[in-house]
């Protein structure tokens, strides 16, 4: 606890909200948290990463926990993995990867490619709803050493003395915060062994293609893209000849989901108020995604005339 208000934990501007609700939750609100700069993609400079954890250590303070992101959800960028990777191997520092979104894209032959390095991590959070197409109440967070789990969670009482001693196999009890809890390790084993990996490697698949389709598209009908999609998301905005961009793609986002065909999202990218293409549901297939196209030229054109 002592060491708590000298520890640094770092992290991308782009991590997700809940990384940050994690660190409260844990009671490490009191460590200092740096944001390593990005690149023009939104991707952590594993150079600057190092050069301020060497600063940190030569200030006397007690670098620990590095965040990388295996696809972010604004952009879905992929942070050089094994590169920082290397960097916390070398400084002996803790290395999550929020893989929660594009973990599973490690199932294609691109998205490995993509993903390089992901194995280095200590602990991943991966979530089965989003890159397998499963229910809810599936997210995993997977520790390569288990010892170091259950140091965490073990405990001990009276009215446990006449319980089993087991050696082949540990409670979850003693791996998660949870006591008793239900079997949701079925919603993932069934649909994997009646189906195998086949189905679930296609539609990932269909998903970066269709990303790569819609990315193209897009801007012939005059949109701009700042970045290429690493995964299955894309951002794009609109840039009208007159007034106000922000303006204009808020008033675009209201108008395509009012129209109910086809929903789609944003964020803030750098003060400029930027749509979202994230294509990551099973029933999304090319025909929706031309008909979120002929949707947005059509609401282009009539928020222009006004």
């Amino acid at each position: 606890p002592d060491n708590i208000g000298r520890s640094v934990i770092y992290l991308s501007q782009q991590a997700h909200h809940s990384i940050a609700k994690a660190i409260r939750i844990a009671g490490l609100g009191e460590c200092r948290v740096r944001y390593v700069p990005l690149d023009k993609r939104y991707r952590i400079v594993a150079a600057v990463l190092e050069k301020q954890v060497r600063q940190d250590k030569k200030s006397g303070l007690n670098p620990f926990l590095v965040v990388a992101s295996a696809g972010t959800t604004d952009t879905g960028a992929v942070d050089p993995l094994h590169e920082i990777g290397k960097i916390t191997a070398k400084h002996k520092l803790w290395y999550h990867i929020d893989a929660a979104y594009g973990g599973f894209f490690v199932l294609t032959k691109e998205g490995k490619k993509k993903l390089k390095g992901i194995e280095r991590s200590d602990s991943l959070s991966i979530d089965p709803h989003k890159g397998l197409f499963l229910p809810y109440g599936l997210g995993a967070v997977l520790v390569k050493d288990g010892s170091k789990l259950r140091a965490s969670h073990y405990y001990t009482a009276h009215y446990l003395q006449d319980a089993p001693e087991q050696s082949e196999e540990l409670s979850p009890a003693e791996l998660s915060p949870e006591l008793t809890k239900h079997f949701r390790g079925m919603r993932l084993w069934l649909p994997l062994k009646l189906h195998g990996l086949k189905p679930f490697r296609a539609c990932l698949e269909e998903k970066l293609l269709l990303a790569k389709y819609f990315h193209a598209e897009v801007q012939k009908l005059g949109f701009e893209c700042e970045i290429e999609p690493e995964l299955s998301v894309v951002v794009y905005r609109y840039v009208p000849k007159k007034g106000d961009a922000n303006i204009f793609n808020k008033k675009l986002l209201e108008e395509v989901v009012a129209d109910g065909r086809v929903f789609i999202s944003s964020t803030m990218l750098k003060g400029k108020f930027t749509l979202r293409f994230a294509c990551l549901s099973f029933r999304t297939h090319l025909k929706t995604v031309d008909t979120l196209l002929n949707v947005l030229k059509e609401k282009v054109r009539k928020i222009e005339k006004g």
